[in-house]
This record gives C-alpha cells, sequence and structure tokens, in this order.
C-alpha cells in the first residue's frame, strides 16, 4: 500500500527515494560515470516524495506545483547528459546561471510574450539574482558538502516560510526538496563519496531556486523574507570557516550537521519574523 500521509509523503518518501536511487545509480553506472551521475538521485527523490501526495494529480503540468516537478525531472535529465559527456564546470555554471530564467518561462508560459516591460524587468531582475545564487552554490559545492547542503537549507526555509505564510505550492515542493537534499547527505555520510554534478545542480538547486522565483514573483509570500531565506548563501564563508576552525565541528561526521545549523540561521529568522511581524520587513515586490 503506497503510503498518502501528508508527513510521510514529505519527508520519508524522499528521503528513502533518494537514497536507494543513489545508490542504484552507482553500482550501475560503476566508479566514473556512477558516481557522476549519481546526484539525479535528488530529482528523483522529489518526484518521489510529490508523487505520493493524496489529491495532487501531476499530469498534465498545469498548476506550479506540477510544472516544477516536471522542471526538477527536465533539468535532472539534462544535467544527467551533461554528467557523462562533459566534464567542466564551466558549462555546469552557465547551465546554473540560465536555469531561472528557463523557469520563470516556463511557469509563465506563453503568457511571457504578452507580458508589460515592466513585468518583464521583474522576471529578468529575479532570474539574474537566483542564478547568481545558482552559480555560487554550484562553486561552493564542487568538492564537499557545503553547496547541496545549503540548497537543502533554503528548500526547507521556502517551504517553511510557505507553511507559516499560507503558500501550498512552496510547502509541497519545498519539503520533499529538503528531504531528498538530506537523503544525498545522508549518502554521502560521514566521508564525502559522490561529486553534486549538473543533475544535482538543475534538479536539486535549480528547483529550489525555481521555488523561490515563484514564491517571489507568483504569491503573496513577503519576498523581503525569501531574499532573508536566500541569504544562506552569504552565510556560507563564515559557517564553513567557523566549521573549520571549532574543536566541536572538526569531526569529519559532524561538519555537515553543524554547517546545516548555521546557514539556516537566515531561514529561521525569516521564519519567526513571518510569524510574528510579517509587515515589519516591507516587500519588495
Amino acid at each position: 500500500m503506497i503510503p498518502t500521509d501528508p508527513l510521510i509523503a514529505q519527508l520519508a518518501v524522499p528521503v528513502a527515494a533518494t537514497v536507494i536511487a543513489v545508490v542504484l545509480i552507482r553500482l550501475m553506472g560503476g566508479a566514473g560515470a556512477g558516481a557522476r551521475a549519481a546526484a539525479f538521485g535528488v530529482p528523483i527523490g522529489l518526484i518521489a516524495g510529490y508523487a505520493v501526495l493524496p489529491g495532487l494529480p501531476w499530469t498534465p503540468p498545469v498548476e506550479a506545483a506540477d510544472k516544477l516537478i516536471w522542471l526538477a525531472l527536465g533539468g535532472g535529465l539534462l544535467g544527467l547528459l551533461v554528467d557523462v559527456s562533459v566534464h567542466g564546470r564551466v558549462i555546469a555554471s552557465i547551465l546554473g546561471f540560465l536555469w531561472p530564467a528557463v523557469a520563470i518561462a516556463w511557469l509563465v508560459g506563453p503568457a511571457i510574450f504578452t507580458a508589460d516591460e515592466a513585468t518583464l524587468y521583474r522576471y529578468a531582475e529575479v532570474a539574474v539574482v537566483l542564478g547568481v545564487i545558482t552559480v555560487r552554490l554550484n562553486q561552493i559545492g564542487a568538492s564537499g558538502f557545503t553547496g547541496s547542503a545549503a540548497a537543502a537549507v533554503i528548500a526547507a526555509g521556502l517551504g517553511a516560510l510557505a507553511f507559516v505564510s499560507g503558500g501550498s505550492v512552496a510547502t509541497a515542493i519545498g519539503f520533499p526538496l529538503a528531504a531528498a537534499g538530506l537523503g544525498w547527505l545522508m549518502c554521502n555520510w560521514p566521508a564525502w563519496r559522490f561529486p553534486f554534478g549538473v543533475a544535482g545542480l538543475l534538479g536539486g538547486t535549480g528547483t529550489a531556486m525555481a521555488l523561490a522565483a515563484h514564491a517571489a514573483l507568483f504569491t503573496t509570500t513577503n519576498s523581503s523574507l525569501i531574499l532573508i531565506v536566500l541569504a544562506a548563501v552569504l552565510v556560507e564563508p563564515l559557517a564553513r570557516a567557523w566549521v573549520a576552525r571549532n574543536a566541536l565541528a572538526k569531526a569529519e561526521a559532524a561538519q555537515p550537521l553543524a554547517f546545516a545549523v548555521l546557514v539556516a540561521i537566515p531561514a529561521a529568522i525569516a521564519v519567526v519574523l513571518a510569524l510574528f511581524a510579517p509587515d515589519i520587513v516591507p516587500s519588495i515586490f
């Protein structure tokens, strides 16, 4: 029987599906291609968590949440193709920078061709900011847990912010995506085993950025609070330095947890503000 409890669907299923997918991809692809493609397990985990949610038909992709799921699948497949055929950080950075723009165009649909100049400018602003963040997360995650952990924290923060603000789409996507990120980190704990390739960048991090774009542009969620959640990327260097120097976090097994707690501080601040002082920070849009 397929579990339909929302908590199981949003947390346990993505974790389990991601771990299983990563292990199978590694076994089938071997130490070379399998390891490089292992991050495809992240969008698989997200899709599995979303697919078992009750009352959420996701084909054809009409609703925003459905479109985000298909975006994760498309990004994961494109990234998988890059991971197994092309080796280089430049193409990953280019795709990462462009992906939020692709996501916004996908979410808007044909209406983007009739949008006025002010609306298109707003879309471009958001796409550029999120593109830069995606590239930065790709850079810091090249050889360790920091990029994927920060992306998972951002996804969880967006889900929590939507939960307290009444945003169903970000809740339905943010929590399963964060859980899939947790599954990925479990596969790389206590020692780092697999690179967070382009499949993870587009299918995981890119989906988190698309979720942020949707929340900022198409919901009533305070966009300034969304920016505070995204500030995890600014906290990351400080968190990484603290983890490297603090005796309590020097153990390799403890570093991902300590890092995640620190980069989650902006998200926690945003959620507290949304709960107790939602109007204290004016929204940008």
